[in-house]
């Protein structure tokens, strides 16, 4: 492929070599063959940079580099490798976010969700989810909640080569910083929420929340931002944004919702403006997911989808796996398995529990490793007020102490009956035992998630199954 058609739309610093075409194009040295261009890239862990020597004797045929680092070898240096790659590899395959409706959808929480019920709506979709990556022929297993730009322009290109006509991406804070997304054009934005969370990596609450809003800064005049209102931080994302602005809440918005029904059937809300009034069944339990409910529909609503459309593909849209997903068991007791791992998630969750009006609420929880240690104390209170029995134990520990962590949860915990058990199958097993008919038994943190990293080894394991293997089922 010609390398001046590569490099439309990157700022170069300087290029040495004379070069006009290349084979392909890589970030990883291991996968580098004859006549590659390859993209030195800084990492969490790793810098590209030290890698150019064995990308060289790879075959690579130039290199893209912030510094120059080998004599007498082509080079193109630019101000940021990860940002010129992500746009090289959009040039790669055609830029195909240009011809398809691409919605991101950013929040701390609920981002799956929303996901799933979009993905219903435009059943001809491909989506990128935290779970999976699907559309209707074909799933792979997520990477990251935003994949990297070779797996997501790839994924793009081959969907607009099958006619799919609309992409649906979770957008997450690490992906924006990390220019996964620079290059998408994208049509829609939704922002839905913002708290506590990803801490180890943003430091400071004010580098997260900038991290989101420059995600919806990249949207374009013609493009549309839909934004929560009933979430504090939405006046300050709205004063930055250049795009059109429609705004949704239960408390104002162009799109306002009104909480029906709130069962352990299911949700139903009236979902007002625009023009439009329609009411919404869904089978998604609890009160924080109505957010999720009307922020699909309205942007269903202002993307022209008819209310009979929009009525019965949120009914009929599935639960996503760990996200208070119900696992029936011989017993007269509910046990829910959620993806919950920070305080406002596990605050939302056993709430809604609450308004259910179980005899009791079991809890069981832990906290990741090399994760954002400040928000372990706060989950620890948050349990231990909502709940009537707390299990502490662990998440995914990767290359922490799992008792240390254990015990940052335990500095919040303000009484009431708490266990703590390290091992997370037998902490399940006991929340089990303990159940009694109409108890509510919350297994969160991990969700939908097969495995736990114990010393940075990932190890089979599932709460679902935990559960299933209990009851012998």
């Amino acid at each position: 492929m010609n390398l001046d058609e590569l490099l439309k739309g990157v700022e170069i610093i300087k290029r040495k070599g004379a070069v006009e075409d290349i084979t392909g194009i890589t970030d990883d040295s291991r996968k580098v063959r004859t006549g590659y261009l390859f993209a030195a890239i800084k990492g969490e862990k790793f810098d590209g940079h030290k890698f150019c020597s064995e990308a060289i004797q790879n075959g690579a045929k130039v290199l893209l580099v912030e510094k120059e680092i080998v004599e007498d070898f082509p080079l193109i240096v630019v101000p940021n490798t990860r940002k010129a790659f992500s746009r090289i590899v959009a040039n790669y395959y055609g830029n195909p976010s240009r011809n398809l409706k691409v919605i991101g959808i950013t929040g701390t929480n609920g981002k799956t969700t929303t996901a799933y019920l979009l993905s219903s709506l435009y059943p001809d979709s491909i989506c990128f989810s935290t779970i999976k990556y699907f559309e209707k022929e074909l799933e792979m297993e997520a990477t990251n909640t935003t994949p990297p730009p070779l797996i997501l322009h790839r994924g793009l290109h081959n969907a607009e080569k099958k006619g799919i006509k609309t992409a649906i991406l979770e957008v997450s804070s690490i992906g924006n910083e990390q220019d996964r997304v620079s290059s998408v054009d994208f049509d829609y934005g939704v922002f839905l929420n913002i708290t506590r969370d990803h801490l180890d990596y943003h430091k400071t609450f004010e580098s997260y929340l900038d991290a989101k809003t420059r995600f919806f800064m990249s949207l374009g005049e013609d493009k549309i931002a839909l934004v929560n209102v009933d979430d504090p931080n939405a006046p300050y994302l709205i004063k930055k944004l250049k795009s059109k602005v429609v705004t949704f809440g239960f408390e104002k918005g162009n799109i306002k919702g009104k909480l029906l029904k709130n069962t352990e059937r299911g949700l139903e809300i009236r979902v007002q403006g625009m023009g439009k009034e329609i009411e919404i069944k869904s089978p998604l339990l609890g009160k924080y997911n109505a957010s999720n409910i009307l922020a699909a529909a309205s942007l269903a609503i202002i993307d022209g989808l008819s209310d009979s459309w929009i009525i019965d593909h949120i009914q009929k849209a599935p639960i996503p796996p760990g996200r208070m997903e119900k696992i029936d068991v011989p017993a007269n007791i509910s046990v829910f398995v959620d993806y919950a791992h920070n305080p406002t998630a596990l605050f939302a969750v056993i709430s809604s529990f609450r308004e259910f009006q179980p005899s009791r609420i079991i809890t069981v929880f832990g906290a990741g490793g090399n994760r954002d240690q400040g928000k372990r104390s706060l989950m620890g209170m948050v349990s231990s007020n909502l709940s009537d029995i707390v299990i502490v134990t662990s998440d995914n520990p990767r290359n922490e102490d799992p008792e240390r962590i254990i015990d940052n949860i335990f500095e919040g915990i303000e009484g009431g009956k708490v266990y703590r058990i390290k091992d997370r199958k037998e902490a399940i097993s006991k929340a089990l035992d303990i159940a009694r008919k109409g108890d509510f038994v919350l297994i969160a943190g991990k969700g939908h998630e097969e495995y736990q990293e114990i010393d940075n080894k990932k190890i089979l394991f599932s709460d679902k199954k935990c559960v299933k293997d209990y009851y012998g089922i």
